[in-house]
């Protein structure tokens, strides 16, 4: 065990103990404080008060896992926002393209080649929104730490891996409605659209 110590002018003010790996942590705390008290129990001016820093990282995990839980609500609730943005926008896009659909579709496209073109671009949309956003936070952690003067780790592989699927996802997702409805349209409809 290691023992660090505060020297005040008339005697010691704090002791500090460092247990070994896998000491008991409760019972340290008990035999310091009898330790002390047997040793100091004729002197009244003698006071021991232990304190088990250990405490303090059961707060701290607690309030690690609120932050966790509020962030990871936040987020699920951009991923829904912005994927409802995705699907409106493309959306949009097959209205604007209705002709072109109808042209193709009378050159003989299939619904399925219809529907996988309007997926694609729904994926591409969501994968390129999705890069930009990493390397944003990449260079915002890089300024943030800069300013904060911290060693700031380089990105996980696994995070950047987890955020691109995602992207994709969300992509496929909110894309599927819109594709379906591109490749369900008539011809004739679709041709006469103005």
């Amino acid at each position: 065990n290691k023992l660090n110590h505060s020297e005040a002018t008339n005697g010691y003010t704090y002791i500090s103990v460092l247990l070994k790996t896998g000491a008991d942590q409760n019972q340290a705390e008990t035999d310091i404080q009898s330790f002390f008290a047997d040793k100091y129990a004729k002197n009244e001016k003698w006071q021991v008060t232990t304190y088990n820093m250990s405490s303090d990282m059961g707060v701290i995990n607690t309030v690690i896992n609120v932050v966790t839980v509020a962030i990871s609500f936040i987020a699920a609730i951009s991923l829904i926002v912005g994927g409802v943005g995705v699907m409106n926008i493309m959306l949009v896009s097959i209205t604007e393209r209705t002709k072109e659909i109808g042209i193709r579709k009378a050159l003989g496209a299939k619904n399925k080649a219809i529907k996988q073109q309007f997926l694609i671009e729904s994926v591409v949309l969501c994968l390129v929104g999705g890069i930009i956003g990493i390397l944003i936070g990449i260079l915002f952690g890089f300024i943030l730490g800069k300013v904060a003067m911290l060693v700031i780790n380089s990105p996980s592989i696994t995070g950047i891996v987890v955020s691109v699927t995602f992207s994709l996802l969300i992509g496929v997702f909110f894309g599927s409605y819109p594709a379906k409805k591109a490749a369900k349209m008539e011809v004739i409809d679709a041709l006469r659209y103005e």
